[in-house]
């Protein structure tokens, strides 16, 4: 699983874009210093796009046998996005991918992030529940063969 660690706003210059509008005009954004965005290769509308920051993916290891995992994309991924000129709240979300499709997914709001944190720690709560059985198992097939 890959981490993310910020940088310090001090540590990058500034990134802008200077593109065209929806109406025709040219304008200039500057995007948020994590955006990994490249808004002139997509050619994107300068008042009509999305700042992205790095995907964060779980993926399945392999199985015991050295199989790999049936599902070869990351099992689960999330990305902030932020439309570039809407102001409000709802144009800020947490886009969750549910397959290796990007139009496949949920968008998340601040709540919904916090629902899923809660469901995913139960869920890493039982993980561990269940690892505890399974080492105790494992300790002691080892004893006995």
């Amino acid at each position: 699983m890959e981490t993310i660690r910020p940088q310090a706003a001090s540590q990058m210059p500034p990134k802008t874009y200077t593109g065209p509008t929806l109406g025709g005009a040219v304008a200039t954004i500057r995007c948020p210093d994590w955006c990994v965005v490249d808004h002139g290769y997509w050619d994107d509308n300068a008042d009509d796009c999305y700042h992205k920051g790095d995907v964060l993916e779980l993926a399945l290891p392999r199985d015991r046998a050295n199989y790999p995992a049936p599902v070869p994309v990351p099992v689960l991924a999330a990305e902030l996005n932020l439309h570039s000129t809407a102001p409000g709240p709802a144009a800020a979300n947490v886009w969750l991918h549910l397959s290796e499709f990007k139009d496949d997914g949920l968008e998340l709001d601040l709540a919904g992030v916090d629902q899923l944190l809660a469901n995913v720690d139960r869920y890493r709560d039982g993980l561990a529940v269940l690892r505890g059985r399974l080492a105790a198992i494992d300790a002691e097939r080892r004893r006995r063969y």
